[in-house]
């Protein structure tokens, strides 16, 4: 079974303007809000910057041991990952009703902002947000025990004013551990996920596949006819090579797709530099 993160019981937002923690970091307003969490901006009283403030609510009733175990989980991951395509972390604060990660203010805008305020993209950009994301996953995938994404979507991605791409919200990842939810996102979820099946490298290719597709033809996916995300049924101006790439990434057979992230982007940069010739 797959559970959509937006699916999550939780209680309303704790922090309002004004309010501060642990009397250092003061809120500013609030900057976004998911099925798991909510994320705050806050002034750093100390270090005199801005913070990004997560926090996620204990949740109470049917969902609250599958909540704890996003907790734990999220927590223990963002604390320890240290790669340039993540936020750092600056510390985790613990209260009675609420845990709270304070971390790295990015500024940007993330890639489904980007769509929704200039429509599908052009070839050349997805496809390069595209190998910044195979780099980011692969660290993911080669981690150990292995770091399993399962939420990649442009929702995620954070495009930076000087054109980095930041990966945000770990609150689907899979370590390892069999009691693990399976969540993350319908219709970018591999029929895998959507299995309860366990989720390997190739679940965050199809995610990776099918968010190439969104950007590419603006279409939402959860609208793909038959599950066929063929590019060039959008368009006849996007490329036949890039059609076979995406078609690849999300074949419904696991057995199917690249089986790393490495390959999928040498693929990637191939296609790149043969539109440079």
């Amino acid at each position: 079974m797959l559970y959509h993160l937006q699916n999550i019981k939780k209680e309303s937002a704790a922090l309002r303007q004004g309010d501060k923690l642990k009397d250092r970091y003061e809120i500013q307003r609030i900057l976004g809000a998911g099925g798991s969490s909510n994320v705050y901006l806050a002034y750093d009283k100390v270090q005199k910057k801005n913070r990004a403030v997560k926090e996620i609510r204990k949740s109470q009733g049917a969902g609250e041991e599958i909540h704890k175990i996003i907790m734990r989980q999220e927590t223990e991951l963002i604390m320890r990952l240290n790669y340039p395509y993540f936020p750092s972390v600056e510390e985790v604060v613990e209260e009675e009703e609420a845990l709270y990660i304070v971390m790295e203010y990015l500024e940007g805008e993330t890639l489904e902002q980007v769509l929704k305020r200039s429509g599908p993209q052009s070839q050349a950009d997805v496809v390069r947000w595209a190998r910044d994301m195979c780099l980011v996953l692969g660290y993911l995938h080669n981690c150990r025990p292995p770091v399993i994404y399962r939420d990649m979507k442009p929702g995620n991605i954070m495009l930076q004013p000087g054109g980095n791409l930041r990966l945000i919200d770990f609150g689907a990842v899979f370590t390892g551990d069999g009691d693990t939810p399976n969540l993350g996102t319908r219709g970018y979820a591999a029929p895998e996920q959507l299995a309860g099946e366990q989720a390997d490298a190739r679940t965050d290719i199809y995610g990776l596949g099918v968010t190439m597709y969104h950007l590419l033809t603006g279409q939402e996916p959860g609208q793909v006819r038959d599950g066929a995300f063929q590019i060039r049924r959008c368009s006849r101006r996007l490329s036949r090579k890039l059609d076979r790439i995406v078609r690849r990434c999300t074949c419904p057979n696991p057995d199917q797709r690249y089986p790393s992230c490495e390959d999928l982007r040498k693929d990637l940069e191939n296609f790149a530099n043969r539109k440079k010739l």
